[in-house]
């Protein structure tokens, strides 16, 4: 007969147990945080099967390295070697999904849930690549994307070196990947901070005015933007503003409302106003000044 263990051995083995499934998520979780969440596995796949526009431009010339610089919703981004270019591989989270549910669909008794499931991640994935397209060939100047790549391709380099967070390099084909290119800029408070220190007051107000003027000129060509986060998602050139995010554009069917528009853009811009209230609390005249300035121009 067999022998049943003691509670004591029991317990013990218990508490091994839960140790050994702790060890193991603090580890996936460790090498998460290094690599900050970035693999070479999130980004194959990542191509798109819809026909939309692509560049129809060479690619620049970028034979040197590229390293990692950050991770947003929809993309890691990796920096050049000079500083000046930042490659932005499309996170193909979307693209596992439409293809998890386009297998599923074709199973009982979750087909019809499946079958929901794939059409929102497809609208989903859809959105995102039109507002890549949309960047390059209508923003080109307001975003500084170089290039978009998001079909197959044979004409690109084939051993592009970019460097991960954990200084570990890997040799891409960018033929198979789907990326943007896009002149590197500095975030807006970064970028005005450096203004204030340098006591350059004439390249601070140069730049608030031209961030302005970014939201006015998208209001004029019938540009939306789900995501108008001033912190995050823009920054200078210069003292020339750029949308540094270009995954939440899309086209509205006619230019927004004058009086919905005015209480949108004062909302937006109310984080910046506030950040210089606390930083260089003489720029908000040139804030308010160029807001009463563009909303007296609307036509």
């Amino acid at each position: 007969m067999k022998k049943s263990r003691p509670p004591a051995v029991k317990i013990k083995l218990f508490f091994m147990t839960c140790l050994c499934f702790l060890a193991i998520y603090a580890t996936a979780r460790g090498c998460h945080h290094a690599t900050q969440g970035f693999s070479l596995n999130k980004i194959r796949g990542n191509l798109s099967s819809l026909a939309l526009n692509e560049s129809s431009i060479p690619l620049p010339e970028i034979e040197q390295k590229f390293y990692f610089l950050g991770k947003g919703k929809q993309s890691f981004a990796f920096v050049s070697e000079d500083g000046q270019t930042v490659l932005k591989f499309f996170n193909n989270r979307y693209a596992k999904k439409v293809k998890l549910f386009s297998l599923l669909f074709h199973f009982p008794l979750i087909g019809g849930w499946a079958e929901k499931r794939l059409h929102y991640f497809k609208d989903k994935q859809l959105k995102i690549e039109e507002s890549y397209s949309l960047a390059f060939h209508q923003m080109q100047e307001q975003t500084a994307v170089l290039y978009v790549h998001l079909h197959p391709t044979q004409n690109l380099p084939k051993e592009l070196i970019v460097v991960d967070p954990l200084n570990i390099s890997h040799t891409l084909d960018l033929n198979t990947v789907g990326f943007l290119l896009q002149k590197k800029a500095t975030l807006v408070y970064p970028a005005l901070k450096h203004y204030i220190k340098a006591n350059d007051r004439e390249g601070a107000q140069e730049a608030i005015a031209s961030l302005i003027k970014l939201f006015f000129w998208k209001r004029e060509h019938a540009i939306a933007d789900n995501d108008p986060l001033i912190r995050a998602n823009y920054g200078f050139r210069g003292t020339t503003a750029v949308q540094i995010d270009v995954g939440p554009l899309s086209m509205r069917e006619q230019k927004q409302d004058i009086k919905e528009f005015s209480t949108e853009i004062r909302k937006i811009t109310s984080g910046l106003r506030e950040w210089l209230i606390q930083n260089a609390p003489e720029l908000t005249a040139t804030l308010d000044k160029e807001l009463e300035y563009q909303l007296s121009c609307i036509k």
